[in-house]
């Protein structure tokens, strides 16, 4: 059996889905609620972009309401697993799905 590299995107478990989506996000200790827009989706996880900085393996419920119709929405508890401060002060944060709801 031969060993063939790999790029790092052939390792993923699951595809990368671009998703241009609304999405609300709900701290379930405080129940502060926060918007952002879902940049992409994958079968366990998703990365947002948000004006508020969350923490590394923070909990929260994510709703994703795409805009087209055709999608149904996606409700889910999510582990914040990266917080990336883009240049125009706003949030890329990335996690992973840990329960669909």
């Amino acid at each position: 059996m031969s060993s063939v590299n790999k790029d790092y995107a052939e390792k993923r478990n699951f595809i990368r889905m671009f998703v241009d989506a609304t999405v609300t996000i709900t701290e379930p200790e405080t129940g502060l609620v926060s918007a952002g827009e879902s940049k992409n989706l994958s079968g366990d996880g998703v990365m947002f972009i948000t004006e508020k900085e969350f923490k590394i393996n923070q909990a929260l419920n994510v709703d994703i309401s795409s805009k087209q119709s055709k999608l149904a929405p996606l409700k889910a508890l999510f582990v914040v697993k990266r917080v990336i401060k883009l240049d125009n002060g706003k949030f890329q944060t990335a996690g992973k799905i840990e329960e669909i709801q």
